[in-house]
């Protein structure tokens, strides 16, 4: 059994503005308050691994005892997805971009599996789901940034 959620939400910039700041996994940091750090073994491409720390008690917990996700798609500017294991079972993290009139609509959606899943979201799948919106600011914060930069 499986535990699912979905979000979404449409941002007022193009997938292309918002695809470095997905692609690049060392800057998730600056747009999602879960993540204390992350990097990639290698070029971020299918079948890379990283390993991503939560912020706080859980991170000190997961970089002690965690393994290293792996990249299970990376489609430019359109998804990139992730497996990391946990305790008899993994969590799947999906975020897709699809350009929509006015912006880009932006899904994350995740999936805890294995019988540690209610553990596991408790630990960590609540937060993911509770903190979208604020993900979502961040992205279009960067990302404008960013165009401001380029001008």
């Amino acid at each position: 059994m499986t535990w699912t959620r979905a979000s979404r939400e449409i941002l007022p910039c193009p997938p292309s503005a918002l695809w470095p700041l997905l692609a690049d996994i060392s800057r998730w940091p600056d747009w999602d308050p879960d993540l204390g750090s992350a990097e990639l073994h290698g070029p971020a491409a299918a079948g890379t691994t990283g390993f991503l720390v939560p912020t706080g008690f859980r991170g000190r917990v997961h970089s002690r005892v965690a393994e290293s996700f792996t990249i299970t798609s990376l489609i430019q500017d359109r998804e990139i997805a992730f497996r990391q294991p946990i305790p008899l079972g993994a969590m799947e993290l999906v975020l897709t971009l699809t350009e929509v009139d006015g912006g880009t609509e932006f899904v994350q959606k995740v999936t805890f599996g294995g019988p540690m899943r209610a553990v596991m979201v408790a630990i960590i799948g609540g937060d993911v789901v509770k903190h979208f919106d604020i993900k979502c600011a961040r992205l279009v914060e960067l990302a404008a940034a960013q165009a401001d930069h380029d001008a």
